[in-house]
C-alpha cells in the first residue's frame, strides 16, 4: 500500500503573509504595553502567539501509511489510526481527514487537517483517497461477515 511523508511550512511558502502576520503581532504588542505599561505583558503576549502560530511559523511534518496519521508539531505530536478515518475532504491548501462518511459540523473537531507542502496536492489527494477507500473496504468486509455470522 501507498505511504507518504511530506512537511509543510506556510511561512516559508507564503512570505508576504508571513510579513502581515509578523506587522499585525508587533502592532498587538504596541497596544498590549501602551495599554498595561508592562513589559511582562508583552511577553504573556509573545508567548500567546507564539503557541497559536507554531503551525504557521515552523514547519509540520505529515506521515501517512495505511495504518497511521501523524501530524508532527514544533513540540507536539499527533498521531491517529487510518481507521478512524472514513472520509477525505481536498480543499485549496489542505486536505481534511473526517471520521463521518458525510459533511457534518463536527468534522472540523474530530478530523485532521494536513496541509498541502510545496507542489504535493495532487499526490497528497490520491495516495489519501486510496488508503481511506481501502480501509473503508476493510471495515465493510468486516462488518458484513459479522452480520453474515451474527444470523
Amino acid at each position: 500500500m501507498n505511504s507518504l511523508r511530506w512537511k509543510s511550512h506556510p511561512a516559508r511558502e507564503r512570505p508576504v503573509a508571513a510579513v502581515f502576520v509578523l506587522i499585525f503581532i508587533l502592532i498587538i504588542f504596541y497596544f498590549v504595553y501602551e495599554i498595561t505599561k508592562e513589559p511582562f505583558m508583552v511577553v504573556i503576549a509573545a508567548l500567546i502567539f507564539l503557541v497559536s502560530l507554531t503551525t504557521f511559523f515552523f514547519p509540520t511534518t505529515y506521515t501517512v501509511d495505511e495504518k497511521k496519521v501523524k501530524l508532527k508539531y514544533l513540540f507536539t505530536l499527533k498521531e491517529r489510526n487510518l481507521s478512524a478515518f472514513r472520509s477525505v475532504f481536498p480543499g485549496r491548501r489542505g486536505i481534511l481527514l473526517s471520521p463521518y462518511l458525510g459533511p457534518t459540523r463536527l468534522e472540523n473537531f474530530r478530523g485532521f487537517y494536513l496541509r498541502y507542502g510545496r507542489d504535493n496536492k495532487e499526490e497528497v489527494d490520491k495516495v489519501l483517497a486510496e488508503l481511506i477507500e481501502w480501509q473503508n473496504r476493510i471495515i465493510a468486509e468486516k462488518e458484513s461477515k459479522e452480520a453474515s455470522d451474527g444470523s
